[in-house]
Order: C-alpha cells, then structure tokens, then sequence
C-alpha cells in the first residue's frame, strides 16, 4: 500500500473510531504512523490535489474536508447512537450515514432562513416528511469553490 493510501485510511479511521470523531493534523498523523510530518504533510497535498481531502486554506497541516466528513464543525450534524460527526453539506451528511452504514439522524439549518431541522434515517431510509433540500451551485462547479459550495 503506498503511503498517501496509509495516510488516507489513518485520517478515516480517526475520525470514524476516535473519540472525538474529528479529523486528525499532520502532526497527530506523523506521531501515530511514526513518519515525519513533512511526509505526512506531502501526502495531504497528494491526496488534496486528487480531490480526496481538503486542506484549511494557507495550512498543509490542517484537513477541512475529509468527504464526507467535515474537518470543522458546521450547520450539518449527524448524530448516530452517543457520536456526532460534521458534514459539509446535507448531501454529506447523508454520506457519513451512509459511509457509517448506519441510522442516525442529520441536524441542519436551512441556509436561507437559518431554521433548524432534523432529518432521521431508520433502517436505511429517510423517515417521511416534508422539506427541500437546494443546491445554491450546480454539481458540476462544486469544486471551482468547494468550501463555499
């Protein structure tokens, strides 16, 4: 396995089974794989160049996105059994779920209206209820600003 592989599966892992389910810095990654972190540090740009993380803007040691999962916290939170993991979006939140393989529900607030909502998963499926979800952006230019999108 080459080592952006190993560095990927140890952010994923952190987040996923630590106990604060948050993404990990260079720093934390070098110490636990007993690698330098300018090595480490490499293998976050690798992975950010390919679109598989992203790095906190003027800071190679810090991960904002680990899709689906969230480096920071924000208006998307996926609560499952006693964890809670950031999303970067509705659509990412669903994506923890789904990456989890479990239930749990997404608390969101709307982006217009700042209202507060909740969306529960039960056995694989969204509970029944009325809402809408809006992209302000198509797919398709996500990546030209992908924090902002």
């Amino acid at each position: 396995m080459n080592f952006d592989t190993v560095v990927k599966q140890h952010i994923y892992e952190t987040i996923v089974d630590g106990e604060t389910t948050r993404a990990p810095t260079s720093t934390e990654v070098a110490a636990a794989l007993g690698r330098p972190v300018d090595k480490v540090e490499t293998a976050f740009e690798s992975l950010a160049k390919k679109r598989l993380l992203v790095l906190e803007p003027g800071d190679r040691s810090r991960i904002r996105m680990a899709p689906p999962f969230s480096g920071v916290e924000t208006a998307f939170r996926v609560i499952v059994d006693d964890k809670s993991y950031y999303a970067n979006c509705v659509w990412d939140a669903l994506g923890v779920l789904a990456a989890l393989g479990r239930d749990g529900e997404v608390e969101a607030s709307d982006g217009f209206t700042e209202e507060w909502m909740s969306l529960r998963i039960i056995d694989g499926e969204p509970e029944p209820q009325e809402c809408a979800i809006h992209y302000a952006v198509p797919a398709a230019l996500w990546w030209d600003d992908v924090i902002f999108t």
